[in-house]
């Protein structure tokens, strides 16, 4: 027995290939459709062909009359589905079986699990942040220790419904034996030291505050719940673990029982625990994710608030991020107390004291 192999051109069917193969007088005939890999790593579907030679036609110079060839003729992609109709087969068609709809998945907990495979009794705390990019409001950042799985917890960015996130953002916050802190920073303290610098500080306060109340935290800096009526840098505790709920019992606070994950690739300084960072953690890892959803949906609930204060800047239809409508606005009416003056095109231009715009 002999192989040959033969290729045809892609835009060619089976049946062309096969007539090509014709042209010295032998008779092909499809036995079975397999699968090969190319050079370039891609699946395609291959016909093995059975050759026997035609004994009123001319005999092929590397066959005999009597012997039998295989044939290995690579046909298109979709040729199986083709051999399929022919031989009146349907496709199958693939279920997720269990999965009704995107909402019931959820991200993993890949490297959580690593992490407690050393040691089961340590905590994990995703660490996450919202509101870099505007050009008003606060920068906060969310600490959460989450152990239960909540279908559809993934990155706030990709979940596009305001509604969707208020919802799961509920549910996080009800699940059992939650532990949740969010840090927020304000417009002022970002000027003073810089966006980077003052989300670095939110993440550490948060997560400090998570654990035990840092000795730098100035008194009264906790508050029950994020509100635009508060000025300054604030911290809002909250879950089952929360020193203003329940207390947290003394041998918990061993800060080596707990260790976090910060998205990013910069690490806060005295972060309270031991602590490792994760490049788009918030797509990858479900503590994280979760975080990103409290701290996502606060701030959102603050810049909807801050639309009511100041209307004419339209603060909950863009969340103080830099669209064209919302820099139309600035030039129109100058800047909110709640404006970033270090941002472009704001640092430009030149305010008085109420905010009007002296000089674009």
């Amino acid at each position: 027995m002999t192989i040959i192999t033969k290729r045809c051109n892609e835009r060619r069917s089976p049946r062309l290939a096969s007539r090509n193969l014709m042209t010295n007088g032998s008779k092909y005939t499809i036995d079975k459709i397999t699968t090969t890999i190319t050079k370039n790593n891609k699946l395609t579907t291959a016909a093995e062909v059975v050759v026997s030679a035609n004994k009123k036609g001319r005999r092929d110079k590397k066959t005999s009359s009597s012997s039998q060839s295989v044939v290995s003729v690579a046909p298109p992609v979709d040729s199986k589905k083709k051999a399929n109709k022919k031989k009146g087969k349907k496709t199958k068609k693939v279920k997720n079986v269990g999965v009704t709809s995107t909402n019931d998945i959820f991200l993993p907990r890949t490297r959580e699990m690593i992490i407690q495979s050393n040691n089961p009794f340590i905590k994990i705390i995703g660490v996450d942040e919202a509101g870099r990019g505007p050009l008003a409001g606060p920068v906060v950042a969310c600490a959460a220790i989450t152990p239960e799985n909540i279908p559809g917890i993934k990155d706030s960015k990709k979940i596009t419904s305001e509604d969707e996130r208020e919802i799961l953002y509920e549910k996080i916050i009800s699940s059992k034996n939650v532990r949740w802190a969010v840090a927020v920073v304000d417009a002022k303290r970002i000027d003073e030291i810089n966006i980077l610098q003052a989300t670095l500080e939110a993440m550490s306060l948060a997560s400090h505050s998570l654990i035990s109340p840092p000795p730098f935290q100035p008194e009264g800096c906790r508050v029950k719940e994020a509100s635009s009526g508060i000025y300054g840098c604030y911290v809002v505790c909250g879950g089952s673990g929360s020193s203003d709920d329940s207390k947290i019992e003394d041998g918990e606070n061993n800060n080596n029982q707990f260790h976090a994950i910060v998205d990013g690739n910069k690490l806060p300084k005295d972060m309270p625990c031991e602590s490792e960072t994760m490049v788009k953690g918030d797509s990858l890892e479900y503590s994280i994710a979760a975080a990103s959803i409290l701290a996502k949906v606060t701030r959102d609930r603050l810049m909807r608030e801050y639309d009511v204060l100041f209307p004419q800047f339209e603060f909950s239809r863009h969340k103080g991020y830099p669209t064209k409508v919302h820099k139309e606005k600035v030039f129109e009416y100058g800047a909110s107390p709640i404006h970033r003056r270090t941002f472009a095109p704001l640092k430009k231009m030149i305010f008085d004291k109420d905010g009007k715009v002296v000089q674009k």
